[in-house]
């Protein structure tokens, strides 16, 4: 007579095994989503070489805790200015932004943009996210910075014939950062603000006589077809970063969190570094064989004229707070250890 009430005990543990079996299978089904956002297009080189692999791996490792979706070509949001605003608005979860579109939050920074310093995006993105790991850097509060890395030193593309920094006198020139816009305004010319995805339109119309980007953007965005002269003098990186919020970060699933830390940091610093310098090297040569593209490396007289106008710019920079002094001396001194490793 008591095997009756045995077999509902039985029935209801039985149930509750598969209900809990049941609830574990639909949480190992219903990962985290995470939209990361990409102003660029689909295939260009940052978001096919270095984001869409940096997605895959992440969510591969997190033993399905994780999915992290592309939105590619400005799907979220096509302003390059803008991106830093869909992270902390909570639009995107993630995405790649260019440092100095957030004028007077990433000041420390400014020192990859200093001229004639960095040779290259790979080691001045090793040098710099190493100075971000340090906590070396302000204005990332309230970040988690995946990675933050440099461009290539921008160079020259114009309308018109350029050699040396007196021909950027009364002329309007397109660039990004305040180390660049000193330089403009330094020989003479008019610096203009202008989206990355509007540089060949601006070009094309008169707007800019000449804009100021690494080969790998000229390639990406079709500067090379509105432009006709390049000056290969390079005039300063500029700083990157791929960035979710902190808070968002913190409350991932620990899986998840560990699988984004395995594809993040210096890794992937140096992945975005790898990326522009390879792409860097490829658009320059083909720029330079088109046959309607003129482009020029300065002679040593010229480079010492451009050095010349430039280091009391760059000087300057050094001298103006205790915290450049402070970046440039650990940036430079990074960059030797990185140089030395090679």
């Amino acid at each position: 007579m008591k095997t009756a009430p045995m077999t509902r005990r039985l029935a209801m543990l039985a149930a509750m095994v598969s209900a809990t079996a049941f609830a574990g299978m639909a949480q190992a089904a219903d990962p985290v989503k995470l939209k990361l956002s990409s102003f660029e297009p689909p295939m260009a080189n940052i978001t096919s070489n270095v984001l869409t692999p940096f997605a895959k791996g992440a969510a591969a490792a997190s033993g399905g805790t994780l999915q992290i979706d592309v939105f590619a070509g400005g799907t979220l949001g096509r302003n390059p200015t803008q991106q830093l605003k869909l992270v902390t608005d909570g639009i995107a979860d993630i995405a790649w932004i260019v440092l100095p579109y957030t004028p007077g939050r990433f000041d420390d920074t400014e020192v990859v943009g200093l001229p004639f310093v960095s040779h290259s995006a790979t080691e001045a993105s090793v040098a710099l996210h190493r100075l971000y790991a340090s906590g070396a850097l302000l204005g990332c509060e309230g970040l988690k910075m995946l990675a933050a890395a440099a461009t290539p030193p921008v160079v020259i593309h114009s309308t018109q014939p350029v050699r040396l920094p007196g021909d950027l006198k009364n002329k309007r020139v397109r660039a990004s950062g305040q180390q660049l816009t000193n330089i403009i305004e330094a020989v003479g010319g008019a610096p203009v603000t202008v989206g990355g995805g509007q540089i060949a339109e601006a070009l094309s119309r008169g707007v800019v006589d000449m804009t100021l980007n690494n080969w790998g953007f000229v390639g990406d965005f079709k500067v090379n077809e509105v432009s006709s002269h390049h000056l290969d003098v390079p005039l300063g990186a500029v700083a990157v970063g791929i960035v979710m919020r902190q808070d968002r970060y913190d409350a991932l699933p620990p899986q998840a969190r560990a699988a984004i830390d395995k594809f993040s940091g210096e890794a992937l610093a140096r992945q975005l570094g790898v990326a522009f310098d390879r792409q860097e090297k490829e658009v320059r040569e083909r720029v330079s064989k088109s046959g309607r593209n003129t482009v020029t490396e300065p002679t040593a007289a010229e480079l010492a004229e451009w050095k010349r106008v430039i280091e009391p710019i760059n000087e300057a920079w050094r001298q103006a707070k205790p915290r450049n002094a402070r970046a440039y001396e650990a940036f430079v001194k990074e960059l030797g250890r990185v140089r030395s490793s090679q």
